[in-house]
């Protein structure tokens, strides 16, 4: 996104924020593209979820409702957005197992990019408690990984926004990685985990 663009949305943010309700529909106009790509990568897999255009606007609704939020910059708002879209789909998700009988005895295995777009419906939620867990102990982790694998942002992206080394970044993806499988293996043998 060209810098020119970046700002653009940063004041949108503010203006937004102090009461102007005019750049709310700026906002969307200039954000719509980005969460609509955000949300068909999260969802690509998902063949029970409904389309990244019902998301963007669910999250768009949850959005307009937390508008006091001190919007740091647009990659702050993205971000959010993210994990709106995200508790989205697993709002979804515990709907669908709650009408099955039974649930679903299903798990989670990574694959190496950590992409929710392999990820069934019904694993998301132990994919997003595994997160959680791990928000708990290294939010920084968490962040990485939400910045790279649910927004897109390239290594190097990734790393200029944490304010950090792309090595770092390498790193704390491989460890994010580890941890989630581990923690996801031991949840399938009925083990406490990592």
């Amino acid at each position: 996104m060209p810098r020119g663009e970046s700002s653009q949305i940063t004041l949108l943010l503010r203006r937004w924020r102090d009461g102007d309700a005019g750049a709310y529909d700026a906002l969307v106009e200039k954000t719509h593209g980005r969460l609509m790509a955000i949300a068909g990568g999260l969802a690509a897999g998902d063949r029970e979820s409904t389309s990244p255009g019902a998301l963007v606007n669910e999250a768009y609704l949850r959005l307009r409702e937390l508008k006091r939020i001190e919007w740091q910059n647009r990659d702050h708002f993205f971000a959010f957005a993210a994990t709106q879209i995200r508790r989205v789909l697993i709002a979804r998700a515990r709907e669908r197992l709650a009408q099955k009988r039974g649930g679903s005895s299903e798990r989670v295995t990574l694959a190496p990019h950590l992409s929710w777009t392999d990820i069934p419906a019904a694993q998301i939620l132990d994919l997003n408690r595994a997160l959680d867990e791990l928000a708990d102990r290294e939010p920084v982790l968490v962040r990485v990984v939400e910045l790279h694998y649910l927004m897109g942002y390239s290594v190097a992206e990734t790393a200029e926004l944490q304010g950090t080394s792309e090595s770092s970044v390498d790193r704390n993806l491989r460890f994010a990685r580890a941890w989630l499988n581990r923690r996801l293996l031991a949840r399938c043998s009925g083990g406490v985990g990592a």
